[in-house]
């Protein structure tokens, strides 16, 4: 149930006053809605206590969760049994606060925060008499309290066992590129750079001073068609960025492509004084490009990178699970984008970032495994 009182009332019954304005619900009483979701669950809404002693929420009927301003605590009870957190001294009730409750088997946890990013005001355990049903309820009492995005959903199934790493399979040498002989002519390129050239056994490529992040999409793209299906692409990419000197934000590295606007890069970078190898993806949202990136173990001057692809089977999306590696042997396997099911991401190589101090780098090779 995800709950924006759109509709007004429908599917709500109880007592008191309550009324509904831009979406929200304000009001004093009791609310119950004639939903219910059963098993582990969480239940949560936006709260404000415009004049109210205390408001929450109640599952069953019988556990309930509230904000008791009046007392400064938040507090959780099932029956006779409560536990409560002393809200902090700077809280504000008219302010809008998120108010949660996770309850798994017999164990409820509840937790008020200004936006659900981990900044907790308070937090309260307790553990129940027994398994409530999903029921979910709204109280106020004392005056008028303010919910909107009222929610109660399943608990997700806590994953018990890591997904196996990706391995690198048979080589598909017609896919691959060891830079023997000049540039295989199945590449080609986004905004061409002269500066890369290949020569003994490597490609090339002095780092541009340019960037794809964002609106300017200045850099050049190297790229490649990539095998139909799953596979394991892999480069080895030697970058001297030197030790803890200010490079920003010189870079090289693979980069799963669609076009200037939906791309994950993963390369190894200079960010400050730091060497980390990052991957990152932009895709567009609200009219605008955004980014956003994690990081994938750490660098050496020679770095191996890995991107694993993988087509979803249900959503047909395209799945590239990105590794690192010092060694070529061991590596640290990181997160994972998504790009949609139709697209047709290309595999290409980027050396950008930043021309000052002058650095090139050397890629030993791109090969497609399955």
């Amino acid at each position: 149930m995800d709950e924006r009182f759109d509709a007004g009332l429908a599917g709500w019954r109880g007592t008191g006053d309550w009324r509904v304005a831009d979406g929200r619900l304000t009001g004093s009483g009791a609310l119950t809605s004639r939903t219910t979701v059963g098993g582990d669950l969480r239940a949560e809404t936006d709260l404000r206590l415009t004049g109210a002693d205390a408001a929450g929420l109640t599952l069953g009927g019988r556990v309930e969760v509230r904000v008791d301003a009046a007392a400064g605590r938040l507090v959780a009870g099932d029956g006779g049994r409560t536990a409560s957190a002393a809200l902090p001294a700077n809280y504000r009730p008219a302010d809008r606060h998120n108010l949660a409750v996770e309850v798994r088997g017999r164990q409820l946890v509840a937790e008020l925060s200004p936006a659900r990013l981990g900044d907790h005001l308070a937090t309260v355990a307790l553990r129940l008499d027994r398994p409530v049903p999903g029921r979910l309820g709204l109280t106020a009492t004392g005056g008028a309290a303010e919910f909107d995005n009222v929610s109660v959903a399943r608990l997700h199934r806590p994953a018990r066992h890591a997904v196996p790493e990706p391995r690198a399979g048979a080589l598909l040498a017609g896919w691959s590129d060891e830079f023997t002989d000049g540039l295989d002519p199945a590449w080609s390129w986004v905004r061409p750079d002269p500066a890369a050239t290949v020569s003994g056994g490597a490609l090339r490529w002095p780092t541009q001073a340019a960037d794809l992040v964002g609106t300017g999409n200045t850099a050049s793209v190297l790229l490649r068609d990539a095998p139909a299906g799953d596979y394991v692409v892999e480069t080895k990419v030697t970058l001297d960025l030197g030790e803890e000197t200010v490079r920003n934000y010189q870079q090289a590295g693979l980069v799963a492509y669609v076009d200037d606007d939906r791309f994950a890069r993963l390369a190894q970078v200079a960010i400050w004084n730091t060497r980390q190898v990052e991957y990152g993806y932009e895709l567009p949202f609200a009219g605008q490009p955004v980014y956003g990136g994690n990081i994938v173990g750490t660098p050496a001057t020679t770095t191996w990178l890995r991107l694993a692809h993988r087509v979803d089977p249900v959503t047909g999306e395209h799945e590239f699970r990105a590794g690192s590696s010092r060694d070529g042997e061991h590596w640290t396997w990181g997160g994972v984008w998504t790009f949609p099911a139709d697209t047709t991401p290309r595999i290409g190589l980027v050396a950008h970032g930043g021309a000052q101090p002058p650095v090139t780098a050397a890629f030993d090779y791109l090969r497609f495994h399955r």
